[in-house]
């Protein structure tokens, strides 16, 4: 009947239009244009399936494992032409679509059994009924039975598909949602992790399929006849072989999530603990600058009081000399007193990149006197942040700046970091963090996490926001600490 061809028409269509998104949730696609190559695809998918339909009618297949292959082979060319080479996650892809299609049949099935067991006794009361009471004649119930029929027929098959197709949305829909994210590349052992599950649902539906259909006596019987038991057994094993490649997918995505945690967790340490050494040494160099600044202070006043009793009048000449000795003891003042000496020394050294790169700054910070926030935590904050701005101004179109400033509301103190920069972010996905631009990004890209992870050890957090203005973007880091009682 034609109806059926237009449905599996339709069916084709969709499921085109699932395999593309489902690919891309997987591999860089290289079309310019995706609504194009969208189109593209599902059509090639489309006549693909359709011809490999009417070879099945001439050769059929059915009772092979090469049955599955049609599918792997077009799968595969259609992402070899739209998206870019990689073959552990293409594998992945096409066994987790083709592997879930294929054993939702036993979903679908057995749901068609049952509708058509309910529909075959109803339409014989019907009849019996209609011609006992006089309503119609066996001539014209005759001619009306097939159109019954095939109605009837497509009806079933339009549940039991949009049943199979809404199941099999929501499949992969979970399993796009819980993969490692895009860049992520695959070992071999990792893709072998994620493959088994594929590769047994594979297997079983072969099984399934050799127990299902069997030839008695040249007539195809099915096994739900002989054990209505697999009415319910069949759809529940299949939706619990999804299930388990979902929760393989999860678990591979926990696994990965930790190794990640762990990663950033030991270069956080390692960063802290330079930090920590760094400090200590800065705090034991300020602390010999101070003594040498008060030395030399000491020293010069000596001098010039000296030369003044002894050359009288002669000494001015000497006074500019004297004055420049001054002011170089004087330039070993910072320009930042923030109320803690570390933290002064953070900024002179930023003041110094700065001004060998021709960055304007605006530093206004003012260490909390309190003593709630440690030190060595609020230095990794500095840091950090300034480290970014640095960094991402750099390369900003108009003239760079930095603004840092501090300042406190009640309970909360908030820091401030503005800089101006070039070109876009590109956003982690599900996260309100941009991801670095730079090469071996597992090694870089975690100073915000850096700076969330401690403002959260003082129940507080970061919030990023992007300013559009006329020629120029400018990045806005705050970072809001809470400030506990003192007592």
């Amino acid at each position: 009947m034609y109806e059926e061809y237009v449905l599996d028409g339709i069916l084709h269509l969709l499921n085109g239009f699932l395999s593309f998104r489902y690919s891309e949730s997987f591999l860089k696609g290289t079309y310019e244009n995706r609504k194009q190559a969208l189109l593209l695809w599902v059509s090639a998918y489309t006549v693909g399936q359709m011809l490999y339909g009417s070879f099945m009618e001439s050769y059929p297949l059915y009772l092979q494992f090469s049955h599955i292959l049609p599918y792997f082979i077009l799968l595969g060319v259609l992402q070899f032409v739209w998206f870019e080479k990689n073959i552990s996650r293409q594998v992945f892809s096409i066994a987790s679509f083709t592997a879930g299609w294929e054993i939702l049949r036993f979903t679908a099935s057995p749901l068609a059994h049952a509708l058509l067991g309910i529909w075959n006794p109803f339409w014989e009361w019907s009849i019996h009924a209609l011609v006992a009471q006089g309503w119609i004649s066996m001539e014209l119930l005759m001619e009306f039975m097939e159109a019954a029929n095939r109605a009837a027929l497509l009806v079933v098959l339009i549940i039991c598909r949009g049943m199979q197709l809404g199941v099999f949305y929501m499949y992969l829909n979970l399993i796009t949602k819980n993969f490692v994210d895009i860049d992520y590349r695959l070992n071999v052992r990792e893709n072998g992790f994620l493959l088994m599950p594929c590769m047994a649902i594979l297997c079983i539906d072969l099984t399934l399929r050799l127990m299902a259909y069997s030839v008695d006596n040249s007539a195809l019987m099915l096994i739900y006849d002989r054990v209505p038991e697999t009415l319910v057994l069949l759809p529940a094993a299949s939706l619990f072989l999804l299930g388990f490649v979902v929760s393989s997918v999860i678990l591979f995505r926990g696994l990965i999530d930790g190794k990640e945690e762990e990663r950033k967790r030991l270069l956080l340490e390692n960063r802290v603990s330079e930090i920590h050494a760094q400090m200590g040494e800065l705090d034991r160099i300020y602390s010999d600058m101070r003594g040498l600044k008060h030395d030399l202070r000491a020293h010069i006043a000596s001098i010039a009081a000296y030369v003044r009793n002894r050359l009288g009048e002669d000494a001015g000449e000497l006074s500019p000399y004297l004055d420049g000795m001054e002011d170089t003891v004087a330039r070993l003042d910072f320009a930042d007193r923030t109320g803690n000496p570390l933290t002064d020394l953070i900024l002179h050294q930023f003041r110094q990149q700065a001004k060998r790169k021709q960055i304007d700054i605006s530093f206004v910070f003012h260490y909390p006197q309190n003593g709630v926030f440690d030190v060595y935590d609020m230095s990794i904050i500095l840091n950090n942040a300034l480290q970014n701005a640095m960094e991402a101004c750099g390369n900003a179109a108009l003239s760079p700046y930095i603004s840092l400033r501090s300042y406190e509301k009640g309970s909360l103190f908030f820091l401030e970091v503005e800089n101006n920069f070039a070109g876009a972010l590109i956003w982690k996905p599900d996260s309100d963090i941009p991801a670095t631009t730079k090469e071996e990004a597992a090694l870089h890209g975690i100073g915000l996490d850096n700076i969330r992870r401690t403002a959260r050890k003082y129940q507080g957090d970061i919030d990023i926001c992007v300013i559009e203005k006329e020629h120029d973007q400018v990045f806005q880091l705050t970072v809001m600490l809470y400030r506990k009682n003192e007592n």
